[in-house]
């Protein structure tokens, strides 16, 4: 049997306690993550998110001809359910794009809220989905899970991009059978 110097339990404490402290941190940000999501959604499930940058600050630039003192740019490019026509209990995608570009560069704090109509009237609407994000232009996916029991017809999906800056929005419509 191996003994352990006594220089070496102070180690294997001190990682042992680093160990639970990042579990407990990585555990608390998991549910923070679930909290802030869609706890306010009263109609449907959210599942997971991903999101990633399509077109670099420089690539934009250049495309936009943008100039720094011509201020802030956001841009909601486009929003999309797939597929358009669905079930209810369905599983749908939710694609948001959009653009920003300031005049430092910098990461902002951006907000994206989504509200859905059936028949003029809401069904629910998201907390909003706060990140901070480099100049760009970005796409979010949404996974959503219609009710089983969503009454046929068309829905209407609003979704507005939010910064210090500005807002933007856009409406796209979704067919239940």
């Amino acid at each position: 049997m191996q003994k352990i110097r006594p220089g070496n339990w102070l180690w294997l404490i001190l990682a042992g306690l680093l160990t639970l402290a990042l579990g407990v941190s990585q555990a608390g940000a998991q549910l923070n993550f679930l909290d802030r999501s869609w706890g306010d959604y009263t109609w449907g499930v959210y599942g997971g998110d991903r999101e990633y940058s399509r077109q670099g600050r420089e690539d934009l630039v250049a495309r936009e001809n943008y100039c720094p003192s011509g201020g802030c740019v956001l841009r909601l490019e486009g929003v999309e359910v797939r597929p358009p026509k669905a079930r209810g209990g369905q599983t749908l995608t939710l694609s948001t794009t959009y653009t920003i570009l300031t005049p430092d560069g910098v990461a902002i704090p951006v907000a994206i809220t989504r509200q859905i109509f059936f028949q003029g009237n809401s069904l629910g609407q998201t907390k909003s989905m706060e990140m901070r994000n480099l100049n760009g232009t970005w796409t979010q996916d949404v996974d959503f899970t219609l009710p089983a029991d969503a009454r046929p017809g068309v829905y209407t999906l609003n979704t507005k991009v939010t910064t210090g800056y500005g807002l933007d929005q856009k409406e796209v419509q979704l067919r239940v059978e």
